[in-house]
């Protein structure tokens, strides 16, 4: 039997490729984690920034779907309807800071202030992560909006969202009957800015 037709190495467990390099040196994987942190550190202000835009967008949806929802129950059940800036989530403040959260109940007696008998349909907690909502109505109300049975809505006005890590911000504009729109720009044409 010929024991070199099975075992071509030279000395004991050894063969021609034992001594070829299989991995990365210190300094090619020092320089691969160098470049990779540079191209990470170009990217973070970027995805912040992204990461701003998105809950800016979420708190936009939400106030939109408690308004859209407030309207469809004072037309649905034909009874007033108010929306209005909450702490506590129990009763109105009298604060234009929305993003401290919001409710929305039935106005049985119409004073626009919910009383132990009035019904809560839903409470929304504030919005910690930035973005400001800010609502700015005619006839200087600021903080409820109130349906009746018709879907009409009272005041009209602008709710104001703003993040300042956008800079730029969108207002969410209730006309008299009660629809909603959204708007990225003043009524001069320019951006809306925060301040």
């Amino acid at each position: 039997m010929d024991v070199k037709k099975y075992y071509s190495g030279h000395g004991f467990g050894r063969n021609k490729f034992s001594f070829q390099n299989h991995g990365f040196t210190l300094i090619e994987l020092l320089v691969t984690i160098a470049v990779a942190s540079i191209l990470a550190l170009s990217v973070i202000p970027n995805l912040s920034a992204l990461v701003a835009q998105e809950r800016s967008t979420i708190l936009t949806n939400t106030l939109a779907g408690a308004l859209a929802y407030a309207r469809s129950e004072a037309v649905t059940k034909q009874i007033t309807v108010i929306t209005c800036q909450s702490n506590n989530g129990s009763e109105c403040n009298r604060s234009e800071n929305w993003h401290n959260g919001w409710i929305v109940f039935v106005d049985k007696n119409k004073n626009k202030q919910r009383d132990n008998n009035e019904t809560l349909l839903r409470v929304y907690s504030a919005a910690d992560n930035g973005t400001q909502l800010t609502f700015r109505g005619s006839s200087r109300i600021r903080h409820y909006m109130k349906y009746k049975p018709t879907g009409q809505a009272s005041p009209n006005g602008s709710f104001l969202i703003c993040n300042p890590n956008i800079g730029v911000g969108k207002a969410l504009i209730m006309t008299h009957s009660g629809r909603l729109r959204l708007s990225k720009i003043q009524t001069d044409g320019s951006a809306i800015t925060c301040n």
